[in-house]
This record gives C-alpha cells, structure tokens and sequence, in this order.
C-alpha cells in the first residue's frame, strides 16, 4: 500500500462494521478513537440535518445514469449535469451527507484527481450518490475500500437486489439524503449516478415509480481489465487492509453474472421508454450524435429552447472531456461471452436506434 491514505469517516454503523474487521494492517494514529468521535458527532449532527430537511414526498421521476462500475456513467453524468442543470448531488455534499444541508456551500476551488485515471474531482461537481449512501452507513460495496477482504461479502448484499426482496423502506437514510438534494430546487429534475444502481433497479423502480434509466455500456474484456485497475486504486487510497488476490477475481464474475440478471429481468419487464443503453465506445466516437440521442429519450432535444440547449452541449463538451480509457482487456470467459450475448438483446431492444425524434 503505497498510495497516500485518505481515511473514511462516516456514521454510527459504519465505524462498527470497520471496528468488526479487527486490528488494521494499515497503521494510523488514533484510527479507532477518531472513528469513535467522527461517528459520534455524525449522528449528531444528522439527527439535527433530519428534523431541517424534513419528510417531503421525493420526486417519482428521477433520472439515473447506471452501468457496471468503468463503464462511461461518470462521463455521462458531467456532461447531462452541464446541459441540463439538472439538481444532482455534488462532491462536498456526498463527502459531507450529514452536515452539507445545515453548512454553506464552499468556493468552487477543490480540485483532485481520481486515484483510478485522470479524470478531476471538483467540489462543486457532480458526484455519485453512493459515497454518500457509504458514509450514511448503508449497506454499500464501497465499505470493501476500507476493508477489501470483505470484498464479496460487501457485493453479495447488492447482487441479491436483483431480485424483489426489499421494500420502499430499504436504504432510508440515502432516500431522506435525496430529500435534501431536491429540497434546494423544488421542481427541478433530480439527476443521479451510481453504477451500484444498476444492481438495485428492481428496488429503484419501485421508489420511483416514473424514473428513466440511461444504462451505458462497455465490452466486457475492457470492463474487467479497468475493473480490477479502479478497484486496487481505491483501496490503495482508503484500505486498512490489503486484499487477497483471489477475492478480485471471483468479484468480477459475480459482478458480470449479477449485470446478465439485471439485463434480463429488464429485457422482460422495462418499457422502451424507460431505459436508453449507450455504448461507451460510440460515445468516444460519435460523441454529439450520442448526446443528442440521450436528449431526445429524455424529451429535451425538440424542445422550444432547441437552440440554448445546442449552446450548452457545445459548452459541455468544451469543459468535460470524453477520455479514450484504456483498451486493455481480459481474456473473456462463459460469464463475458454469457454478458455479451444479452448487452446484444440489450441493445438492440434499448439502443440509441430505438429513440424516435421528437
């Protein structure tokens, strides 16, 4: 682990699920008693967040920008953010989710870069509502960051989200957390990305009665390779512990047999117009004829305001820049080829071809 160590901090069930871990391989002064007082002043600090917030119905329709994790849905996410000015949550708020609604927004002057490429954080950017739903201390995958050798057990707790086990009432605090968001801007379209969503869309369907879903898409071989890359940066940034080799690989195809589910039960069950899937290479390629088409599924692109909206996609492309990624790619195997085969249905029921013009 030679990555500068950034400690994560959360709530109340979070500092016990690390506490359970035992003793950290990964020496830190004072680890366990700043997890102790970070946590205590965090639920404080909610408790009080929760009664300014208060228990507003959340919007039915949402957008949600989903995929496995590399697979394009950050990029997507900055450049819908910047055409639409769509409330989506932002990096200060996710990092901060129980205080960001009682503190003053910051100056627009943070920037760091992504551990896993060379992609920029900014502060005031958008950002993926799962940190927040982490520190919130919701079941998360992200928790393997901190303690990677429980790496499959953190997933087997979103692969089962594929199925209807769960109820409106699942992941409360991350719900009340979104009431937050759209609270700032009554009325406005709320925009979120997580790829962690694309495992819960049975749950999120069924929160969100009207939601869209923009799934991107990569192939396989080049998903597991950046995979495996982003997954070792991240816990070289925040693990306590380092993870056993095996655990990467088996992780993988849990994730690539949990998307092939998920694209199923969509197969049988989404509406065309509920789901756009974009190809991450034809968005590298084609990147306004992709856009537009993202527009068009989201009613936009044939409205009145055609020409400010054509303004603003210029100007999104000139400040988020689409990077090629790399093209290193795994050897694939029956669960990629298994994968392949419905991102093909996939396509061809949701893609790009599907959105008639408005």
């Amino acid at each position: 682990m030679n990555a500068p160590f950034q400690p994560l901090f959360g709530a109340r069930s979070l500092a016990e699920w690390i506490r359970a871990g035992g003793r950290p391989e990964r020496r830190v002064q004072a680890y366990f008693a700043r997890l102790s007082w970070h946590a205590f002043w965090f639920e404080h600090n909610w408790r009080t967040q929760t009664a300014r917030v208060g228990y507003s119905e959340l919007p039915d329709d949402p957008v949600f920008i989903v995929g496995p994790w590399r697979s394009g849905t950050t990029v997507m996410h900055e450049l819908l953010a910047a055409v639409t000015g769509w409330r989506t949550p932002q990096t200060w708020q996710c990092f901060n989710p129980s205080t960001c609604f009682l503190a003053q927004r910051p100056p627009p002057d943070g920037v760091v870069e992504r551990p896993m490429d060379s992609g920029r954080i900014t502060t005031l950017g958008p950002q993926e509502d799962e940190f927040a739903l982490l520190l919130l201390g919701e079941p998360s995958v992200y928790r393997a960051f901190v303690d990677p050798r429980r790496l499959r057990e953190c997933a087997a707790e979103l692969w089962p989200l594929t199925r209807d086990t769960l109820n409106k009432d699942t992941l409360p605090r991350w719900q009340h957390f979104l009431r937050g968001i759209t609270a700032a801007a009554p009325g406005m379209p709320l925009l979120l990305k997580s790829p962690s969503h694309a495992f819960r869309l049975p749950l999120l369907r069924q929160l969100f009665p009207r939601a869209r879903f923009v799934w991107m898409g990569r192939h396989t071989g080049e998903l597991m390779a950046s995979n495996l890359r982003m997954w070792r940066a991240m816990v070289d940034r925040y693990g306590l512990w380092a993870c056993p080799e095996a655990a990467w690989e088996g992780f993988l195809h849990d994730m690539l047999n949990a998307c092939d589910a998920v694209l199923a039960r969509c197969l049988d069950e989404m509406p065309r117009d509920r789901l756009l899937w974009v190809d991450f290479h034809e968005l590298r390629a084609d990147r306004r004829r992709v856009l537009r088409g993202v527009l068009r599924f989201l009613n936009l692109d044939g409205s009145s305001e055609a020409g400010a909206l054509g303004r603003r996609v210029e100007d999104a492309f000139a400040r988020v820049p689409i990077h090629d990624g790399s093209r290193e790619s795994l050897p694939a195997d029956d669960s990629a080829r298994k994968l392949e085969k419905r991102m093909v249905a996939a396509r061809e029921r949701f893609g790009l071809s599907t959105v008639t013009s408005g």
